[in-house]
């Protein structure tokens, strides 16, 4: 009499349920190492794009993120960071302000304008004198031989959530707030670090970088 090959029912149940089991375990760390990724990779696209339009205004018009006079959120013509963007970057003037809840969403209540751009991606910046060249502490020179400048937050989705800065507190709902942000000193402890789609960058010269430790470590991972 033939053999017959095969699983039994309970065989197959038993297997679909560790497969279950373990699918259970491993799809969130997967998600969300999924999540950390696109946000480095935007973050970084974005550091690129910002870099790109300054040094290109700077070649075309003259001046560059050290050097504003003017505070305009709607006229493109003016020395301004509203100016420099809307000519060198794809902004979404349909959406760009500080009244809107899309703005409201980036900003988390902090009192700042917001310029959303075509690919979904915002950055946010105090539209007041402390983007000018006239405040002593944007045009300061560090010791790497670049100025200050304009402390901002890249939003790596715009609109969309979670609208958290990414940090190095272990903090999974920390706003987008400054002070927080610099007091953050060391992020190669992964329990400490938390990414998401909020970055801190400083607007320095013809240059975007980093601001602060989980900046700095998602642009150097």
């Amino acid at each position: 009499m033939m053999k017959k090959n095969g699983f039994t029912l309970a065989e197959v149940l038993i297997t679909l349920a560790i497969i279950g089991v373990v699918a259970t375990l491993t799809l969130p760390a997967l998600m969300t190492n999924t999540q950390e990724q696109q946000a480095i990779t935007g973050f970084k696209k974005g550091i690129n794009t910002l870099t790109e339009a300054s040094q290109m205004n700077q070649a075309i018009a003259g001046f560059d993120f050290a050097s504003f006079n003017e505070t305009s959120t709607n006229n493109p013509e003016t020395q301004s960071l509203y100016g420099l963007l809307a000519n060198r970057t794809n902004v979404d003037y349909q959406l760009t302000g500080a009244d809107t809840d899309a703005a409201d969403a980036v900003n988390n209540g902090a009192s700042n304008f917001v310029v959303f751009f075509r690919d979904g991606s915002a950055v946010a910046f105090p539209n007041d004198n402390n983007t000018l060249v006239t405040n002593a502490a944007v045009k300061t020179k560090q010791a790497d031989g670049l100025v200050y400048g304009i402390k901002a937050i890249y939003d790596t989705n715009g609109r969309k959530g979670p609208n958290l800065l990414s940090n190095c507190s272990g903090d999974a709902g920390m706003l987008n707030n400054a002070s927080q942000n610099d007091a953050q000193t060391d992020c190669s402890v992964k329990s400490n670090r938390v990414i998401k789609d909020q970055f801190g960058v400083r607007l320095r010269g013809g240059y975007a970088v980093p601001n602060g430790a989980a900046a700095r470590w998602a642009f150097d991972n």
